[in-house]
């Protein structure tokens, strides 16, 4: 089973200093990580990049706070494979596609955990310039610490608390980090496949609502029609036709029974 590797990425210079305000010029003081399978943090230097690049390559998925925009960025000048097409969970990312805007680790962590974090990216750029690695290690692995525990809470309870932008408000944000059993994509394909071939499935699936109990999760279900990021199909569990997101689906199942597609089926309009 590959690696869930939690990372977080310290810099020689801020934005300021670089031209274009591009990451990629912003270079590497130190990388904090978290490695799941290995049960421990590691910090790399700019000149142990190359040992950490085959763990990235081979990990099963990068988990940061702004990882895509930011972190991968600055780290793909060291580094000879594409990072951008590796498989991710940017929480940042996440956050902002439900609230519309950003917010802060520090924020989300405090509202989140109760604790924020334990310095300032700026401290970390003036202890580069005076050699102090020392300090920009530990601080960024309290960082990978917290990113951690964020990610941690978020899977266990589907949700995660900031502060607004204008006013102390707690905001709350959920999120859905399932511990899948079979790829995404493996999920997609045996979707399509049954949907074409008219062949009911068995799904174990993760709803949103918490009504539904574990021996719930086991759903028979014909597959009327696929559009992305959801299907429809009749659910045997409800004994009605629902609406599926199929990022929710945490493992399928092909079964030999056919269906029928009623003649007077409609498509229903896309639900969140």
């Amino acid at each position: 089973m590959g690696d869930r590797i939690v990372l977080d990425i310290e810099t020689q210079k801020e934005f300021a200093e670089v031209e274009g305000r591009k990451p990629e010029l912003l270079g590497v003081s130190v990388i904090g990580t978290y490695s799941y399978n290995e049960n421990r943090y590691d910090a790399y230097l700019e000149s142990d990049i190359d040992r950490l690049a085959p763990k990235l390559e081979s990990a099963d998925m990068l988990i940061g706070f702004n990882i895509r925009k930011f972190d991968m960025p600055v780290l793909q000048p060291y580094i000879q494979f594409p990072l951008a097409p590796l498989p991710m969970l940017d929480i940042l990312e996440e956050i902002t596609q439900v609230l519309g805007h950003r917010l802060s680790l520090d924020s989300v962590a405090q509202a989140t955990l109760g604790r924020g974090k334990s310095g300032h990216g700026l401290d970390a750029l003036r202890w580069f310039k005076q050699g102090r690695f020392d300090l920009i290690t530990r601080y960024c692995l309290d960082d990978v610490k917290l990113t951690k525990e964020v990610y941690e809470y978020g899977k266990a309870n589907n949700r995660l608390f900031g502060t607004g932008r204008h006013s102390a408000d707690k905001l709350t944000i959920p999120v859905f980090w399932p511990e899948r059993k079979r790829p995404i994509e493996a999920i997609q394909k045996m979707l399509r496949e049954a949907c074409d071939k008219q062949l009911q499935v068995e799904i174990e699936y993760l709803s949103q609502s918490a009504e539904v109990s574990e021996t719930g999760r086991v759903r028979r279900v014909d597959v009327y029609h696929i559009q992305e990021p959801h299907f429809e199909g009749h659910c045997h569990f409800r004994k009605e036709v629902r609406q599926f997101r199929i990022d929710r689906i945490l493992d399928i199942r092909p079964t030999w029974i056919r269906y029928t597609v009623p003649p007077d089926f409609t498509s229903a309009p896309l639900t969140e």
